[in-house]
């Protein structure tokens, strides 16, 4: 299966822009929210590109009231 026909909601990992589309959080914000906390645990990086892991992605979105 193409991974990218695929939903976000159906992938493990996703792009930042995939992440911002699905959260409703701009992706310039979470590329920010990314450069001023490298240590995040739903950050993957798979060599120069970025990725978010959805299942902790969606957790850390349930701890924060703002952003």
């Amino acid at each position: 299966m193409d991974n990218r026909s695929l939903l976000p909601n159906e992938k493990i990992c996703m792009s930042i822009v995939e992440a911002a589309e699905y959260s409703s959080i701009g992706h310039n914000k979470l590329r920010g929210i990314i450069a001023e906390n490298p240590d995040l645990d739903f950050i993957l990086h798979k060599g120069k590109q970025i990725l978010i892991k959805r299942s902790q992605f969606e957790q850390w979105i349930e701890t924060i009231n703002y952003i």
